[in-house]
């Protein structure tokens, strides 16, 4: 069932298309792998319901564009929503699956609406009805972005991130299902209901957006104000358990190494990947909970089998920029190591104790002044570590980049300084008007 079972999607739109030669959709490549698909009165139902709602979708553009002219360009980045249907869910079988599917990409922000961001009426209607009937139940999620699951998270057992992988994608996820692969990635984005992500910032109108929250993205905003997400940032499962024990972490130079023993501890092969996070010191600038600065995967483990790892990272990739002295830096204090396997499961392993503020580059101020300041939290997640090992760094061993900026031609730059906004802005994008080739 779902709206991506037979009209699976292989990829977004705009830059984000996937043109192929052959598709396979996860219909198809579960016959392939030998399924018996008893849903076919749904799905022919569905296709129905999607093909009226296609033909209303882009009646909707040409009227747009007759009206508006090449101004309602905008239209043809929308995405057509999720339509509305009722179909009887009678298909009788030992597993049911239900493929949900949402495109975006570029062009088109998305929107906080039934159909894109949020589930529909009707998907969480039958996805509810799924997960009571059967016991064998999967959500399959054929998506593009990230979608609010709260209505129905707490009520199904399986979920499995698809995303959107081209031209195998029906073979690829027939591959999973029957065990001949295993799901072993991690999540590149925090999932949580709609209201809880950090709503900080105007992103209208178009022309004059204002990035008010900072550094408070994604994890780094709910680890640092203790918001309880869905699937955390670096989260996934697997078809069997790892334990990661961490080893002494060890200094050479200002490159920092934690080793750990990656172990196999449940009954299927898999591959785990351990995440490295630093904690880094509140002191003039402000700072999230933890930032996430390296990572490495294991090889395919066998039940029982271990795997040494290094987590690497040197510590100038931790500059901060300071924007009143125009440089890129490290304060002095404690630079907290963690490990763990989600931004939500880290665990303090060691300290690179950092004796005094080091430069690692200085650069040039060519650009304006924002009119705004940045968001920082009321108050945020704090943590006390003891009994950990310390590693001592002086701030002369931290290598500083230096560069020289471009001169700038003094002609050039006072004929750019002459130009009006609107002039800038043709300058920038050819100098299109309107009715003019």
């Amino acid at each position: 069932y779902g709206s991506g079972a037979r009209n699976t999607l292989r990829g977004g739109t705009g830059g984000g298309i996937v043109e192929v030669k052959s598709f396979t959709t996860i219909e198809e490549g579960l016959k392939n792998a030998g399924f018996q698909i008893v849903s076919d009165e749904w799905l022919d139902g569905y296709d129905s319901v999607m093909q009226t709602a296609r033909e209303t979708y882009r009646n909707s553009i040409k009227s747009t564009l007759a009206t508006d002219g090449l101004t309602g360009l905008g239209a043809l980045s929308v995405a057509m929503r999720e339509p509305e249907y009722n179909l009887p869910l009678n298909g009788k079988s030992e597993v049911a699956l239900y493929i949900l599917s949402r495109i975006s990409g570029e062009g088109a922000d998305r929107t906080a609406s039934e159909g894109d961001i949020f589930l529909t009426p009707t998907e969480i209607r039958d996805i509810t009805a799924l997960a009571e009937k059967y016991r064998k139940f999967m959500l399959v999620l054929n998506v593009s972005g990230v979608i609010d699951l709260s209505p129905i998270v707490h009520i199904v057992p399986n979920i499995l991130l698809l995303s959107q992988l081209g031209s195998a994608t029906g073979d690829a996820f027939a591959d999973m299902l029957c065990g001949k692969s295993y799901p072993s990635g991690k999540l590149a984005s925090t999932w949580a209901k709609y209201e809880d992500y950090c709503h900080v910032g105007d992103l209208n109108p178009e022309d004059d957006t204002r990035y008010r929250e900072g550094i408070y993205l994604g994890y780094r905003y709910f680890d640092s104000v203790e918001k309880e997400p869905l699937f955390p940032f670096g989260f996934g499962l697997s078809y069997t358990k790892f334990e990661i024990e961490t080893l002494e972490p060890y200094l050479k130079n200002e490159i920092v190494t934690v080793p750990v023993v990656v172990k196999n501890t449940g009954k299927r092969a898999g591959k785990e990947i351990v995440e490295g996070y630093v904690s880094l010191p509140q002191g003039k600038l402000d700072q999230p909970y933890q930032v996430l600065i390296a990572f490495e995967k294991t090889k395919e483990l066998q039940a029982g089998q271990s795997q040494r790892l290094e987590i690497s990272f040197e510590m100038q990739n931790l500059a901060s920029f300071e924007n009143c002295s125009c440089r890129r830096i490290l304060e002095g204090g404690d630079y907290a190591i963690r490990v763990g396997s989600s931004s939500r499961d880290t665990k303090v392993v060691g300290i690179v104790r950092l004796d005094t503020l080091a430069v690692v580059e200085k650069v040039s101020h060519v650009g304006g002044v924002p009119d705004f300041e940045d968001f920082k939290p009321a108050c945020k997640t704090e943590e006390l570590w003891a009994d950990v090992p310390v590693l001592l760094l002086s701030a002369s061993e931290i290598k500083e980049r230096k560069h020289e900026a471009p001169k700038i031609n003094e002609r050039a730059l006072a004929f750019v300084h002459s130009l009006s906004d609107e002039e800038l802005c043709y300058l920038c994008t050819g100098n299109f008007e309107e009715g003019k080739e």
